[in-house]
Order: C-alpha cells, then structure tokens, then sequence
C-alpha cells in the first residue's frame, strides 16, 4: 500500500476544516463513501477513470490527509494495489490529476485560517 501521507498543521476547529474538505471535494466531483472499511472521497469508477481517493480526517488544529489512486483497475468498482500520486513514473496520468487536488486542498485548508473573519453590523441604538 502507498499512499501520500500529511499531518498538516492549521489553526482552525474540526468543523471550519470539515467544511472546507467537503466544499473543495464535493466541488471537484468527489463522493465521500465507504470504501473498503474506510471513509474516503471518492473520484472516478474505474472502467474508463482510475478511481482517485482522499481521506481528510480533521482534529482541532490538524488535518490528517492521505491520498491514493487505485493501483490496477480491472472493471467499475474492482481495483487492486494503491499508488502514492506524489511519487514514481507508474500511472502517471491519473497521478497528474489527483496531485493539484491534494496541493489545492492543503492550500485551501491553510488559507482558511487567515481567512477575514465575516464583517459584523455595528450594534444599534445610540446615546439618547
């Protein structure tokens, strides 16, 4: 199994990440499923696309983040091995798709937190 591994290091909550995993991902055409014991995003089904994988999970201050595309895949669904998409010449083309997405939702995920925080109404009433 090879898989791209990160514990990457944020300063935002669990949810303010989850929420900016699943805007990135759902946006990309990702699903997030059970795949095999584990709960993954999903892309691709593997007949005409190798099926691309990123498993984002959040912690308060840390996303912990693999990725993967599936090593050989043989019909919709049925893939076997697993290939790091940052390394090796093997299955380079789906591995130049799925390696922006990672560099993307990192860059997505440390934005976040220098993110303005939204402009509020001045309170209302006055002196009087």
């Amino acid at each position: 199994m090879s898989r791209y591994v990160k514990d990457l290091g944020t300063a935002i909550s669990r949810d303010e990440a989850w929420a900016v995993i699943t805007a990135y991902l759902q946006g990309e055409g990702f699903e997030y499923r059970d795949e095999r014991g584990e709960q993954v995003w999903r892309k691709g089904v593997g007949a005409l696309t190798v099926p691309q994988f990123i498993k984002a999970e959040p912690a308060d201050g840390l996303v912990h983040i693999e990725a993967w595309t599936a090593g050989y895949a043989f019909l919709p669904g049925i893939y076997v091995g697993e290939m790091d998409p940052t390394s090796g010449v093997w299955g380079a083309a789906p591995k130049a798709m799925l390696k922006p997405r990672i560099a993307e939702l990192e860059r997505r995920l440390l934005a976040a937190a220098t993110a303005p925080a939204p402009a509020t109404a001045p309170p209302s009433g006055g002196a009087g």
